[in-house]
């Protein structure tokens, strides 16, 4: 009659190396998923908030109205149009019967400005709710629209004559008080590089 016999201590050793080795081999299988699961999300993210950021702005430049805005305590009219894109970052523009988007209050006749926050790189806009508001209380906050901006430029399309002009609606010699046939937006993203936006107006 023969006993049965048990591992030894260097079978005992070997087994369980191994299954260490199975179960660090997991985690970091598991590490690995979850780590590329938070990615995934914050790219999801990521494209949904640049999304939502050239639905608005598209939005706006597609309700650009050809309507002339008084600051308060102005003595002369802003043009629908005004772009200081290249020198301060940012652009005004006129829009009304603007298309409701979800979350958004019913826009009707508005002054939108678009500005490219350069310190914080974000892209924030801010409404004025009427062509003639009696004070400055009647500006919006600016809100958040996108971050991790590092540019935004603004072109106008004047015609076949002149072509693409830069600085629409600035006070000069040919100031522009009407509307361009076409505007062309670029976003610098850091994320995306360049998003160029072009709207056809009518």
């Amino acid at each position: 009659m023969t006993g049965e016999r048990g591992l030894t201590l260097l079978e005992l050793v070997a087994a369980m190396a191994i299954f260490a080795l199975v179960a660090v081999m997991g985690l970091q299988t598991l590490s690995g998923m979850l780590r590329a699961r938070d990615s995934t999300d914050a790219a999801a993210e990521n494209a949904a908030a640049l999304a939502r950021a050239l639905a608005l702005l598209r939005a706006d430049l597609k309700s650009a109205a050809d309507l002339r805005f008084w600051p308060p305590e102005a003595f002369e009219p802003e043009p629908p149009l005004l772009d200081r894109s290249a020198e301060e970052g940012w652009f005004a523009l006129s829009t009304e019967a603007r298309a409701v988007l979800p979350g958004a209050q019913t826009a009707g006749t508005e002054r939108v400005i678009w500005r490219h926050d350069r310190a914080g790189e974000r892209l924030l806009r801010a409404v004025w709710p009427v062509m003639r508001p009696a004070s400055d209380a009647a500006l919006s906050a600016e809100t958040g629209v996108l971050d991790r901006v590092s540019g935004l430029r603004l072109r106008a399309y004047a015609g076949p004559e002149e072509g693409w002009v830069a600085g629409w609606g600035q006070p000069g010699e040919e100031a522009r008080l009407r509307l361009p046939r076409a505007m062309e937006i670029t976003v610098e993203s850091e994320l995306y590089g360049p998003i160029v936006i072009l709207v056809a107006l009518p």
